[in-house]
């Protein structure tokens, strides 16, 4: 058998002679993702060369067009056909009658000037002209007053006509072409009105009947999930909490679900609409006869480890776990029986009575819940499917976090996912030795992978928090390249306690905050990590109190380049008396005593400068005095000879400030050369 396949765009075309098909293709099958997409299956038979219409909401057209399938078995499939959603007022535009305004009939006959009509008054036979004008006059009513009345203006074959519009009671066009499209834009008018249904009609030509299938993708309500989970397991004497889930579907289509293939799909395929269905128009330049424009320019916290025992553990803790249950029996003697009590709700029969109507299976990277038998749903009609219905691994713990709570653990449960199926997230209704215990809220749970559900306050166990604080130890002082580094190891303690004031053991999982620059020291090692927390377990036996110490560190580094280092800092840190190895310090030492000789150079050099700018000064008040007398005075020639004595003494400090200068650069060379070459 040959099968003809092909996924077409929705195409506008003249079609010929097909025979139309009576009843619409019935949907078959309907597959349902989280994403919030349906993907719908119709399948039936045609004869010959088929014509199918289907009718769909104006929203899902951009959605068909996007993912419509057409597989026609021994036959072709041809372009569909659908109505073009070209705006309204553009198409009305296209006709010789404009009505995309809205007009009265003397505006609609002054935009048809020019037109041929006929127009009737009652007991006045019919005139035949050219439409020239309206126009407006006063004249005198009944009762004498003056009023405003519309005249038509006809170019009759007698000539100039003049009609009273108020007493016009019909105006027919001549032009049938103006009559027919008069006609259209207002039909079209009324569409564009009611835009709720659009119609795609489907075209397959072959011989004989062949049966045919359609696909397509559409917006849909997500379907959900909802569990009900027993503690103590479903059956007497089990070791297992029993999970069972429930698919919530919603039929929001205008049409029933009968005998319907359902697959629920748990996984997130990216999904996205584009305006498929509106026609685009490009904005073209506008070119001058006269000369030629250029175009316009284009535009080419799940647990990321897990180190417990949970396979191990499991079993005795849901023995630990399982509530206890006696039922009293019979009367008192000489007394009268007391009325039949009703019978409790079994809330572990549930697994007697309800079984999973669905198979789980992986598909590429998502998960399907294929429901085995058909479903009936009416539509705008919604369903409750169970398709889990099975034991899961499981442990009680009380959950410990400080920032939740800091004085009660919550009661919680740690699942591990050994049902093979994935387990989409949803609400969480829990049972524990035949009653309700709590509501929690599950995420999705991958085969293999684990939870923690909590859902009641564990008033039975107090706990408390006690953060000791942090302390920074030196560990080493290195030297490298002039560089001295030096490392602590800052080092924090929390202390966890915990007082089990009920009759029961505990198991208490304690959740700590993860800081990846700290390494874990104290306890040995962690149950579970997720991104933002340690979680660690305490055992704590009924009546009794256990405590967890938790300690983390971390190094810090401190490094300061022994060039430009305070002065001050280098010589605390020779005169430590532990910490600092003698070579380093003798080292140091011998830096401190080359630093402080650039400081006494530095110093120097800077004394003999502010002593030049000070004799600097000085001359400049001498000049200024010896301006105003006389060259063979005694005070002119003092005068002159201070000034000598002056300049010879700023000789004197530059040549000493250029010698010193070449001191410090060379002591500066020999401390970058030794510190360069210091390795301890």
């Amino acid at each position: 058998m040959m099968l003809t396949t092909m996924i077409l765009p929705l195409v506008v075309l003249a079609q010929g002679p097909a025979k139309a098909q009576e009843s619409a293709l019935p949907v078959r099958a309907v597959t349902l993702f989280s994403s919030g997409v349906a993907y719908t299956q119709r399948e039936g038979e045609v004869s010959g060369n088929a014509t199918v219409p289907l009718t769909f909401r104006t929203a899902q057209i951009n959605d068909i067009l996007k993912s419509l399938v057409l597989i026609d078995e021994k036959g072709k499939v041809q372009p569909a056909i659908y109505a073009a959603k070209d705006p309204v007022n553009r198409t009305l535009q296209s006709f010789a009658v404009d009505v995309t305004q809205s007009l009265d009939r003397n505006a609609l006959l002054s935009r048809l000037r020019g037109q041929v009509v006929a127009v009737a008054t009652p007991g006045v036979a019919a005139i035949t002209g050219k439409i020239v004008s309206v126009e407006a006059k006063t004249v005198l009513s009944s009762d004498g007053k003056p009023t405003s009345v519309e005249f038509l203006n006809l170019l009759a074959s007698d000539g100039l006509r003049t009609i009273r519009l108020d007493q016009v009671n019909q105006i027919i066009f001549d032009d049938s072409k103006i009559n027919k499209e008069f006609g259209e834009a207002l039909a079209l008018m009324a569409t564009g009105a009611d835009d709720k249904r659009r119609s795609v009609t489907l075209r397959f030509d072959g011989p004989g009947t062949r049966r045919v299938q359609v696909g397509y993708i559409t917006e849909s309500p997500l379907w959900k999930m909802s569990y009900r989970l027993l503690l103590s397991g479903a059956k007497e004497g089990s070791t297992q909490p029993y999970l069972q889930g429930w698919a919530l579907v919603e039929n929001t289509t205008d049409e029933d679900w009968t005998g319907v293939a359902l697959t629920l799909v748990s996984g997130r395929p990216i999904s996205f609409i584009q305006d498929l269905y509106q026609p685009q128009y490009l904005t073209r330049p506008t070119v001058n006869a006269d000369h030629t424009v250029s175009p316009a320019p284009q535009v080419s916290e799940a647990a990321l480890e897990d180190r417990s025992n949970f396979a191990a553990k499991a079993a005795i803790t849901n023995a630990m776990a399982r509530g206890q249950a006696g039922v009293m029996g019979g009367g008192f003697g000489g007394r009268p029986a007391a009325p039949a009590a009703p019978s409790p709700l079994r809330v572990e029969g549930i697994s007697e009575s309800v079984a999973a109507q669905a198979a789980g299976e992986k598909q590429g990277e998502l998960f399907t819940y294929k429901i085995n038998s058909p479903v009936a749903l009416p539509r705008q009609q919604a369903a409750m499917i169970p398709v889990v219905a099975q034991d899961i691994s499981g442990e009680k713990v009380s959950l410990y976090n400080p920032a939740t709570d800091t004085r009660f653990p919550l009661h919680g449960v740690r699942l591990k996912n050994n049902t093979g199926l994935h387990l989409k997230g949803g609400p969480v209704t829990l049972f524990d030795g035949g009653t309700y215990a709590g509501d929690a809220r599950m995420q999705d749970i991958p085969p293999g992978d684990t939870r923690i559900l909590t859902y009641a306050v564990d008033l039975g166990l107090q706990g408390e928090q006690k953060d000791n604080g942090g302390t920074a130890v030196e560990t080493s002082l290195t030297i490298k390249r002039g560089v001295l580094t030096s490392t602590r190891k800052e080092t924090t303690e929390v202390v966890y306690t915990f007082r089990n004031k009920s009759d029961k053991p505990r198991q208490v999982l304690v959740e700590h905050p993860y800081n990846a620059e700290f390494k874990l020291i104290a306890p040995a090692k962690f149950d579970e990590r997720t991104p933002s927390l340690y979680r660690f377990t305490v055992a704590v036996a009924a009546g009794k109190t256990e405590t967890l110490t938790v300690k983390t560190e971390r190094p810090l580094s401190e490094t300061y380049a022994l060039l430009d280092a305070d002065i001050n800092f280098i010589e605390v840190t020779t005169q430590r008396k532990e910490g600092v190895p003698l070579k380093l310090k003798m080292a140091l030492e011998e830096v401190l005593t080359r630093r402080q000789k650039l400081q006494d150079l530095q110093s120097e050099i800077t004394q003999h400068e502010t002593e030049v700018k000070q004799i600097e000064q000085d001359q400049s008040r001498i000049r200024q005095n010896m301006n105003v007398l006389d060259r063979t005075s005694e005070s002119y020639k003092r005068y002159v000879q201070q000034l000598d004595e002056q300049e010879i003494r700023i000789q004197s400090l530059r040549k000493q400030v250029t010698g010193l200068r070449g001191q410090l650069a060379t002591t500066q060379r020999e401390l970058r050369a030794f510190v360069d070459k210091l390795e301890i």
